[in-house]
């Protein structure tokens, strides 16, 4: 069953403007079948190249152009899946474009790692770019109310399309699958990454400190590696679609925290299936159901803009040494918005008095299941005075 991506519209409207299209995004998050449902219903003919295959990645690599020019003859769309597999996939897709321009080129990767040092500079000016994440709240519910409902699923198994229609046995089942054969290949596969046991356990350690910030020199000491081989594994990790981070506001306090960041993860069944926490969620036998619905909320406006091809807004947190913090802001056009996030709706909260102080036109909205939907929409009215 398809059920229709909210991306889509905007691939679609951009076929045949003279740009390659490049779509970024996690392994099995829908981006080949995105691709090939959109391709299905153009009247022109295509091609699909699975760069995974050896034979096709043998040709590209060898960049032969009587070879290359071949796989566009008769053909108005190339689409190269997985592509980020092909050395200096960036390059022979600027000789294509540059050569047959009247060819829409597609370009899919699950690591932006590999992908966008190799086709980010060579095709500078040819190319758009574009994420697909695991399904939206947005895409699988129409009322904020259903979408209410449905948020605890959410948090528990996360939104991967391969989840729909499973029961829960099923699902914990796939998520350790994908999380063992699917998520772990690209990081594992980057040279000098020697100890895969390493990765497994900081992300463990990364999956109970989400909605904090993480100390690099903490996360050094337990994994008794360098502080700058776990910053470089943090970065594979975001890279790889697993995990996002925020970095810190900060602009007129002279305590204001500057340097550090919180991590989130990309989908939240895979934070679960790390550490075997799929609990259903409820405040008194789990004690990370804030935690959990703040790296949702976060997430989920992550893909709405994605989805509706808008640019990001600055997006951090905010604390001072004082202990003074907000989970989340938005900072667009020298507008900041301010969020707290509540699981319980009953729980009020009040601007941070310093905050207020330094910031006084900034808006301060709490987020809880009822509004959920107006946050992620950008919508949010309610504004909490101090």
């Amino acid at each position: 069953m398809y059920l229709q991506r909210d991306i889509e519209y905007i691939l679609k409207k951009h076929l045949f403007g003279g740009k390659v299209l490049i779509l970024y995004g996690p392994r099995q998050s829908g981006k080949t079948t995105l691709i090939k449902q959109i391709l299905s219903n153009q009247e022109v003919p295509f091609r699909y190249i699975d760069c995974e295959i050896f034979e096709n990645r043998e040709l590209l690599t060898k960049r032969n152009t009587q070879d290359l020019f071949s796989l566009v003859k008769n053909e108005r769309i190339l689409f190269f899946d997985e592509a980020q597999v092909v050395p200096g996939i960036g390059s022979i897709l600027k000789t294509l474009f540059d050569h047959h321009p009247e060819v829409q080129y597609i370009a899919t990767g699950s690591s932006s790692f590999e992908l966008a040092n190799t086709v980010s500079e060579p095709l500078t000016g040819r190319s758009l770019e574009f994420t697909l994440y695991p399904f939206s709240l947005l895409e699988q519910v129409h009322t904020a109310f259903d979408g209410e409902q449905e948020l605890s699923n959410l948090l528990r198994f996360g939104s991967y399309p391969g989840l729909i229609e499973l029961n829960e046995e099923d699902k914990k089942v796939y998520l350790q699958t994908l999380l063992s054969q699917y998520l772990y290949r690209n990081v594992l596969a980057v040279a000098g990454v020697r100890k895969p046991e390493v990765i497994t356990l900081l992300l463990k350690l990364l999956a109970f400190q989400i909605g904090n910030e993480v100390s690099y020199r903490e996360l050094s000491s337990q994994l008794k590696i360098s502080q700058q081989t776990v910053e470089r594994y943090v970065d594979l990790l975001e890279k790889n679609f697993i995990l996002f981070r925020l970095g810190s506001y900060a602009r007129n306090l002279r305590n204001e925290v500057t340097r550090t960041r919180k991590v989130y993860f990309v989908d939240l069944g895979i934070r679960n299936a790390l550490i075997d926490s799929f609990a259903p969620i409820d405040v008194l036998s789990r004690q990370d159901v804030g935690q959990l619905f703040e790296n949702a909320m976060i997430l989920e406006r992550l893909k709405f803009l994605a989805n509706q091809g808008k640019a990001y807004p600055g997006m951090y947190f905010w604390r001072t040494f004082t202990q003074q913090e907000i989970d989340y802001l938005e900072v667009e056009n020298g507008q900041i918005q301010a969020f707290e996030f509540k699981w319980n709706a009953q729980k009020s909260r009040h601007v941070p008095p310093l905050f207020h102080k330094a910031y006084p036109e900034a808006r301060f909205i709490t987020v809880t299941p009822r509004n959920a939907f107006d946050f992620i929409r950008g919508e949010t009215k309610e504004v909490i005075q101090t």
